[in-house]
């Protein structure tokens, strides 16, 4: 990768397009990425986010009861998610069921979308329970409106073109590039005495295209990406009896994706008088290892239609390798974070009416530094070795999450019953930074905040033993990079001084733009037997 060293303007260590710590890994790793995403993916992997980057609905293709009621989940049960978040949970489920979910995300100004078509099957014989799930994913290219982005870089700033170079751009067939990831999962578990269950799941990812990364290197031809995620998770759900339950899972976590990213360079060739374009192909890799621990328990109340629960969840992350994204807020090599949820839910069922709301505390603290690649000299004239630590970065967030819904069922008959359900999120996210420079031998702080708003609906119907869901999501409050114009073509780098927010992400140095992300969900599951 190209040297992310900042230094004084005119000195050997000049400013150079720093790279961001907003850690792409979406809901695979938990690491700087989304909310939504994550929790319908695997909710004990905790999102942690500097910047506003809007999630799509990549991740978020996993059958969900509560998604139409904002993803209620700690005092309230999610049939469908459950065995996915906790395998332990299957033990519930008796009988054979084949289950499906095509899902649909998209994201407003072309910045994002595909399609997701998961098939499974869950199974249930004696003591042993079992799950199995199959998907296929195709993603779109973000990033249509090329003209938004900072125009190639001049002769002036790069190295002169290679000998032979010819005076024509380079084609570049990104149909070529496969936008095709695939997914798979198996859930094997067994019900030992004592109403104790115990089960172990594993989830693969394949992955050829993450949602929204060609947005955020600027002005880039193609990204040609290759990788592939592992989630482990060995569960134990305990019934108590008198409708208590606790439940403890363990999550071991891998992404890993290689990013080569294609650009042109263009330069003015004076014998021949006029433009000369060389191609470059930048390599990026972006790693992250993560280990969880979660335990809930949860319990009626008194009165039997009420319901409270409790939840805590402990992430430990590190990220050896982090991808050279062009936001220039703090530019990072590699970095750690300790992230926990600390929640409580209530719900009642009484009739026809179903409501729940969960309250979850988000402590999360965050470490990042930036080595330099070679020699550099500071601003006081002392020269550090490569691999030297030239910029430390830690973060402490306290975030919060708020999640409401409501469901109204009308039943036609014994089989037959018609569902409506409605809900919202809200995840409000807040940081301290404090920073050390070594090479301008300074020390800066800045605080930032954000919220992101998900309201959400569903309608489900009940025949037969079968039930067909529509559930669907709109995220607002975050947006992504290249949708507004920049000042004149530049990028920016500022000083992080004093606090600020980010309605107009301006802190950035790089304006985003607001965006929406939708998510479109049909699901249909059928007992076999």
């Amino acid at each position: 990768m190209t040297s992310r060293t900042l230094g004084a303007t005119g000195h050997a260590g000049s400013w150079r397009q720093a790279r961001t710590i907003a850690w792409w890994t979406a809901a695979l790793s938990g690491l700087h990425a989304g909310p939504a995403a994550v929790a319908a993916a695997h909710a004990q992997v905790i999102a942690v986010k500097s910047a506003p980057i809007a999630d799509g609905g990549q991740f978020a293709f996993l059958p969900s009861a509560n998604l139409g009621m904002g993803g209620v989940s700690i005092a309230l049960s999610d049939s469908a998610l459950d065995p996915f978040t906790n395998p332990a949970k299957g033990a519930r489920f008796t009988g054979t069921r084949v289950f499906g979910s095509p899902t649909f995300f998209a994201v407003s100004r072309q910045s994002g979308g595909g399609l997701t078509l998961p098939l499974g099957v869950s199974t249930s014989n004696g003591r042993w329970f079992s799950q199995f799930m199959l998907a296929l994913q195709d993603i779109d290219r973000g990033g249509n409106d090329q003209q938004n982005f900072p125009p190639p870089i001049l002769a002036a700033e790069v190295d002169p073109p290679r000998p032979g170079a010819t005076s024509s751009a380079p084609a570049i067939d990104d149909s070529k590039v496969s936008r095709q990831n695939r997914y798979a999962h198996a859930t094997v578990g067994r019900r030992l005495p004592n109403r104790l269950s115990v089960a172990a799941s594993a989830s693969w990812w394949g992955l050829n295209a993450v949602d929204g990364v060609e947005l955020y290197y600027a002005g880039n031809q193609s990204v040609r990406q290759h990788g592939d995620a592992l989630d482990l998770r060995l569960g134990m759900l305990k019934e108590l009896g008198r409708g208590q339950s606790l439940e403890a899972v363990v999550v071991r976590n891998r992404f890993s994706v290689d990013q080569n990213v294609a650009f042109t360079d263009v330069f003015w060739n004076p014998n021949e008088r006029q433009m000369t374009f060389v191609p470059r192909l930048e390599p990026n890799a972006d790693r992250t290892e993560t280990w969880g621990l979660h335990v809930a328990y949860s319990r009626p109340l008194a009165d039997s239609t009420w319901r409270i629960g409790a939840i805590a969840t402990g992430n430990r992350i590190h990220q050896p390798s982090l991808p050279g994204y062009d936001l220039p807020l703090v530019p990072a090599d590699a970095g750690t974070a300790q992230a926990y949820n600390l929640g409580a839910g209530i719900s009642r069922n009484t009739g026809p009416i179903t409501m729940g709301f969960d309250a979850i505390f988000e402590p999360i603290t965050s470490r990042t530094w930036d080595d330099a690649e070679k020699e550099v000299e500071t601003l006081a004239g002392s020269v550090l070795d490569a691999g030297t630590r030239t910029l430390d970065s830690r973060f402490r967030f306290t975030n919060a999450i708020a999640r409401l819904g409501f469901a109204a069922t009308f039943p036609f008959s014994t089989d037959y019953s018609l569902r409506l359900e409605a809900g919202g999120q809200l995840h409000a996210i807040r940081y301290h930074l404090n920073q050390r420079d070594v090479i301008r031998d300074e020390r800066s702080t800045s605080t930032q905040n954000w919220n992101e708003w998900t309201r959400s609906w569903g309608v489900s119907v009940r025949f037969a033993g079968a039930d067909l869901h529509y559930r669907g999501n709109l995220t607002t409050g975050a947006g992504r990079p290249g949708l507004d114009d920049f000042n004149g073509g530049v990028i920016e780098p500022v000083a992080l001084t004093s606090s600020s927010s980010f309605r107009s992400f301006a802190a950035f140095g790089r304006t985003f733009g607001d965006v929406r992300a939708t998510t479109h969900q049909i699901s249909l599951s059928v007992p076999i037997r």
